[in-house]
């Protein structure tokens, strides 16, 4: 190899490692042989709660129908046993005084045998229905975000966490977790 091949492939090699290097400080991609290099002194590695912060990850959407009194519930009840976390059930709505919880987005299949988040589906539960009571105890009165750090069953708050970096600023939980099996009953309006 000649001297002149050397230095441009030494020259190459120095640029590629000054481009990763400051890609890292300012904590952008960088391109890699497979996918990316991040810097992981950015990512925050503190656990959220579920009932923290749900509603500012939850938004009401345009189509959602008037909030409902949980309360007021008083057609057919129907109690679903949840054996794994989570259930399918992808988002909730507060009621009228943002006490109780009413199922509002259900994942629409199941993906294989024994997916969890297959679970609301596979059992019936239709949008619309008030979370009524979670291993017999009655939810209908309860704050939306004890609810939810009832439940712990935010399907994909894991990746919200590492796009938007908020797992540090959360709450503590102020409802002990449920245990599995959960039996949850829901209510018709």
């Amino acid at each position: 190899m000649s001297r002149r091949t050397s230095s441009v492939l030494l020259l190459g090699l120095v640029a590629v490692a000054a481009l990763a290097l400051l890609g890292s400080l300012l904590d952008v991609s960088v391109p890699a042989f497979a996918g990316s290099l991040r810097s992981p002194g950015r990512i925050s590695h503190v656990l959220r709660h579920a009932g923290a912060g749900y509603l500012a990850r939850h938004l009401p959407k345009d189509d959602d129908p008037p909030l409902v009194s949980p309360v007021a519930a008083a057609g057919a009840t129907h109690e679903v046993e949840f054996k794994k976390r989570p259930t399918g059930i992808f988002r909730y709505s507060p009621g009228k005084d943002g006490t109780g919880a009413v199922a509002m987005d259900i994942i629409q299949k199941s993906r294989y045998p024994g997916d969890p988040t297959g679970q609301a589906f596979i059992a019936g539960v239709q949008e619309g229905w008030v979370l009524r009571s979670v291993n017999g105890q009655d939810v209908t009165g309860m704050p939306l975000e004890e609810i939810m750090d009832l439940l712990d069953d935010e399907v994909f708050m894991g990746m919200h966490q590492a796009l938007t970096g908020t797992a540090a600023k959360q709450k503590v939980n102020v409802a002990e977790k449920a245990t599995l099996p959960m039996k949850v009953v829901f209510q018709e309006m």
